[in-house]
């Protein structure tokens, strides 16, 4: 509950065949409930009994606010469960379907098919380890858009 402020700055150079241009932004954020002190002996002069009222509505807004941050969290919390169990599930099967395919290989090759069992072996390694560096880069690609 304060004063926060953003500030924008553009300058422009100027060379002998143009004109140079600087544009300055300031924009004050006033997010308190409470008007200033000026203001409040503004207003008691207005009504005397204002200030227990703006006083009281200041309590109920900074409570309110409590209670949204505490839903904020709630949320942020129960979305990245939500992301740990689909993950976990994810690398399980995964896993999973890389130990069949493998055991599966082996069993190619034990019973005499050596050619199928390492073609099937290859490629369901290739096939996983792509898997893997495609989630990697399209991670590292969506880190550099919202940077």
């Amino acid at each position: 509950m304060a004063k926060s402020q953003l500030k924008t700055t553009e300058t422009q150079i100027a060379t002998t065949v143009a004109n140079g241009r600087q544009v300055e932004e300031t924009f004050t954020i006033d997010d308190t409930s409470l008007p200033s002190p000026q203001e409040l002996n503004e207003y008691k002069l207005i009504d005397p009994n204002i200030i227990s009222f703006l006083l009281e509505t200041s309590k109920k807004e900074q409570l309110h606010r409590h209670k949204i941050d505490i839903e904020k969290v709630k949320i942020v919390k129960n979305e990245s469960r939500v992301v740990f169990s689909i993950n976990w599930w994810g690398m399980f099967f995964a896993f999973l379907v890389i130990a069949i395919s493998m055991g599966l290989s082996a069993y190619l090759i034990s019973i005499g098919k050596d050619i199928i069992g390492t073609i099937f072996g290859g490629t369901s390694i290739v096939i996983a380890a792509s898997i893997f560096i495609n989630k990697k880069s399209n991670e590292n690609k969506g880190n550099l858009k919202r940077n």
